[in-house]
């Protein structure tokens, strides 16, 4: 909390300074001022939370300095202290928020009541501020998540829409509406512009855009856009009023979208239905309208029902080069796992069209064949693993496919996934992989580092240097730690005795696996087991 002293007598500002133990009232910052002027100047740049300041000062006087605190910081707390009795004054202050009004010379226990009755009245006043603050936040996440599901029920469940259209014709003022359009804006695959800023963030992107997209709307009366539950839709389009202008004010959001985001969408809209009994159906023609969109076009972005659109045709399948990509990964060879994308892609780009239906099924395929090529190898822990990548199909700034981009991506994704196999092959043969699994198997065992290096035919100083170069730890350590680990499981269990489970865990000596476990975690096996047992 800060604090203001403005007076124009240093005299006067150092006994305020002096009079108050300002830590007891979480005070941080005392400020002063000599004048009304520079009192707002300081007012504006820190912000106090309570201002004491005189009636008579040069420049900018007390008066003045109260109506303007009341104007730009309302919320501050204003003591006024002053060598005049005078009834204007007071007034003045009372008028303009001021909480007190002291007389000079100060008589310290009256400015400490002052002072602590504005520091409770501030902290109050801030908790109320901070509650209003997080219900309005609350209502602003509940609001748009209450009318994603209640329009998403209204176009996809026949049979809602009456009970729906009710609520919504309170809400957004659609009681005369007798028409509406339905439009899906696609956001499944997004531009790469859009997919590096938000793909880790896609309810934060549909946010924005469902903002952006009202605004274009203009008045709730006109239409709302929100988010479909089921992700595959991204954002919907409900148009209720100005049906004339959807063309036009699709592109006015494209526009827009371009300018925030960097990249523009594509629009598939129904024909005009009747609301709410139509509403169902024209969500069916925008389905409709989007499955014949291609991706391969660069425009036209906007796409109504009943227009020509891509027919039909026997789709292209991931599984048929499925088996010239495995090959090529397993190999490990990057030209040919190049030739390999190259011919699948070289399929896509013989297609009449490349739909969104297309789309779709081979994200599907193409998880199929990734789990497929890594399915019979876990990771290490720590080890990195490709990414699946959300996005997958590229598509630029104006929403067309490249495919260029997407052998390009696609050659380097399975080119990534092929150097994790081969060094998981590499760690598989790798013979100091084999002495830890042993030292797993076997740390029971009355094993030595001798022992160890004797199984594999290995000299003893190449384990030790090796095992420690790997793990970043010697043989010894690990061991202990191996032993200590499956101690703590054998003691927390309760059913065996402190010295059978030394002996269970390769140590011959009690008092030795104690002074062990008690180095490796701070406690006794007995203070252990009764910490576990509480």
């Amino acid at each position: 909390m800060k604090v203001l002293i403005v007076d124009d007598e240093a005299d006067v500002r150092d006994s305020i300074r002096l009079l108050v133990d300002w830590e007891e009232y979480n005070i941080t910052d005392v400020l002063e001022a000599c004048d009304g002027e520079s009192a707002m100047a300081l007012i504006e740049r820190e912000r106090p939370e309570i201002i004491f300041t005189d009636m008579k000062m040069p420049n900018v006087d007390g008066m003045a300095l109260l109506q303007w605190i009341e104007d730009k910081a309302p919320s501050s707390k204003r003591i006024v202290i002053s060598g005049y009795d005078d009834y204007a004054y007071i007034r003045n202050t009372i008028k303009h928020g001021g909480m007190d009004y002291l007389l000079k010379p100060i008589s310290r226990s009256e400015l400490l009541e002052a002072l602590g009755h504005a520091a409770a009245a501030w902290r109050k006043d801030e908790e109320a501020r901070s509650l209003n603050f997080l219900k309005d936040v609350e209502i602003n996440k509940t609001l748009p998540t209450y009318w994603d599901k209640t329009l998403t029920a209204l176009v996809s469940q026949p049979g809602s829409q009456q009970g729906a259209a009710e609520e919504l014709s309170v809400a957004f003022g659609w009681s005369t509406v007798l028409e509406c359009q339905v439009v899906m804006l696609l956001t499944d695959p997004l531009p790469r512009a859009v997919l590096g800023k938000f793909g880790r963030n896609p309810d934060l992107l549909h946010f924005l855009m469902g903002n952006i997209c009202n605004e274009v709307i203009g008045s709730a009366r006109n239409g709302y856009a929100f988010k479909h539950t089921d992700p595959n839709y991204g954002l919907v389009l409900l148009l209720t009023g100005e049906l004339g202008q959807t063309d036009a004010k699709l592109k006015a959001m494209n526009d827009a979208l371009f300018k925030v985001l960097g990249a523009r969408f594509r629009f598939a809209c129904s024909s005009r239905v009747s609301f709410p009994q139509g509403v169902h159906t024209g969500f069916r023609q925008t389905l409709q309208t989007a499955r014949g969109i291609s991706f391969l076009e660069d425009s036209p972005l906007i796409y109504h029902f009943g227009e020509p659109s891509t027919a039909p045709a026997p789709r292209t399948v991931l599984a048929d080069y499925a088996s010239q990509i495995t090959t090529a990964v397993h190999r490990g060879e990057a030209s040919q796992i190049g030739r390999a994308v190259s011919n699948w892609i070289q399929a896509v780009g013989q297609l009449p069209a490349v739909t969104w239906e297309d789309l779709k099924y081979w994200r599907y395929e193409y998880g199929l064949l990734r789990i497929r090529l890594l399915q019979d190898r876990a990771p290490a822990a720590g080890e990195p693993v490709p990414s699946s990548s959300p996005g997958l199909f590229p598509l630029d700034e104006n929403g067309r496919l490249s495919l260029e981009e997407w052998r390009r991506e696609w050659t380097e994704a399975f080119a990534e996934i092929a150097e994790i196999l081969k060094e998981s092959r590499l760690q598989e043969n790798n013979a100091i992989y084999e002495i830890k699994r042993y030292i797993d198997l076997h740390y029971m065992d009355n094993l030595t580092l001798q022992e160890i290096a004797g199984e594999f035919f290995l000299s003893r100083e190449y384990v030790s240097r090796r095992f420690k170069q790997v793990f970043n730890e010697n043989i010894s350590e690990y061991l202990e730690r191996v032993r200590i680990d499956n101690a703590k499981l054998l003691l927390a269990g309760g059913q065996h005795k402190i010295s059978s489970v030394a002996e269970m865990v390769g140590y011959q000596d009690g008092r030795y696996f104690s002074k062990i476990f008690s180095k490796l975690t701070g406690m006794t096996p007995r203070e252990w087991r009764k910490d576990t047992e509480a």
